[in-house]
């Protein structure tokens, strides 16, 4: 069986040496071989990200959520509250992590089609004095977002607050890079633009980060960001790591590297976005972002009018393509396509033609009368 072009905003396609990489063997993560491993991979994250001088790597097996739900309890000291930008589910998910743990929320609300304002982060930093971290997602996978976090870490640098910036869907892909944010707490994961595969996720720690975590109380015993970076320091791990994924990680870290880093794949993905965006153009599908806002990565798109989202993921899915539906109250007018992972271009093409090809059949289908949700 043919495997399908995942153009699903994660887990991303990977290369066929990352996935060979499961192949190195069984390890035990007690030993000094995955203390090597677990170094060169907390050393490589933080070189490829291009904040070797100033952020350290905390390892952590789980998803991205892992890395969100670590960072948000280790940002905040006790009897403190946190500022949440929420214009998407991932920024709504922040949210309410911080609430499952007791932590007061101050909600910084925009509509999800639209990036935050940082006057408004900045508004409520004035507004609640309890305020001990703010948190922020990069690029809302929600719509395909990007939101003002360099803009924002630069007022809330000089504050006495941490800045958490969920990059999970930004790492290594997207503009501004990861230096130029002014985080204290990056959370990232391994599955998506850095090309490895589910199960292990990341934060990058600044000094003021470190020291934040440091401070925070014990709010979780599996994902205490300070306890996870003081047996990391030693060659050590709190609990059972995924170790194939690490191998994964380590191989997919390598070839970022090899390929040129930040700057190439950057530079890669705004390709594919512009080449799928002018499909969309010709095809007269809108846009859910105003261009300045997009990310290069995930486009929502405005499902045609008379056309439901199953019945045109069925049909590309039998050519060997997996879109995505939208989120939340988007769920059922919207689309998603992501161009993450190890695609070439000519299939990015390629996926366009098909999408006209079903738009074209699918169409007249629904104004004939035909059942919306019969299989193409």
């Amino acid at each position: 069986m043919t495997r399908p072009v995942l153009l699903n905003p994660g887990p991303a396609g990977t290369s066929v040496a990352v996935q060979h990489s499961l192949l190195r063997g069984d390890m035990c993560h007690r030993e000094p071989e995955f203390a090597e491993l677990l170094e060169a991979i907390r050393g490589g994250l933080p070189r490829a990200l291009e904040v070797a001088a100033s952020h350290e790597a905390v390892l952590l097996t789980g998803s991205g959520t892992a890395a969100a739900e670590s960072a948000v309890v280790s940002a905040v000291r006790a009897g403190r509250g946190i500022v949440v930008v929420n214009n998407g589910v991932y920024g709504d998910r922040l949210a309410g992590i911080a609430r499952a743990h007791g932590i007061p929320v101050h909600e910084v609300l925009q509509d999800w089609t639209r990036p935050v304002h940082p006057d408004q982060v900045a508004r409520a930093l004035r507004e609640h004095a309890d305020a001990d971290a703010v948190a922020c997602v990069h690029h809302e996978t929600t719509t395909g977002l990007l939101n003002p976090v360099a803009e924002i870490g630069a007022l809330v640098r000089d504050t006495e607050a941490c800045l958490v910036v969920d990059a999970i869907s930004a790492t290594g892909i997207e503009r501004p890079s990861v230096a130029a944010l002014h985080a204290d707490i990056v959370c990232g994961t391994a599955n998506k633009g850095l090309h490895g595969l589910p199960g292990m996720s990341f934060l990058l720690l600044s000094e003021k980060g470190r020291t934040r975590a440091a401070e925070a109380p014990v709010r979780t015993v599996y994902l205490n960001a300070a306890r996870h970076l003081a047996a990391q320091r030693n060659g050590d791990v709190l609990f059972t790591p995924a170790v194939q994924i690490c191998y994964a990680l380590d191989e997919a870290l390598r070839e970022f590297t090899d390929r040129g880093g930040y700057p190439v794949r950057v530079a890669e993905y705004e390709r594919r976005a512009a080449l799928v965006r002018d499909g969309f153009d010709r095809l007269g599908l809108d846009i859910l972002v105003a261009p300045a806002h997009r990310a290069a990565s995930v486009t929502a798109l405005a499902l045609p009018d008379g056309l439901d989202y199953a019945p045109l993921h069925d049909a590309l899915r039998a050519e060997g393509y997996v879109i995505y539906p939208g989120q939340g109250p988007l769920s059922d007018r919207t689309l998603r396509v992501a161009t993450m992972g190890e695609l070439e271009l000519s299939t990015l093409a390629a996926f366009v033609d098909v999408l006209g090809r079903s738009l074209a059949r699918l169409r007249p289908a629904r104004r004939a009368g035909r059942n919306p949700s019969t299989r193409p």
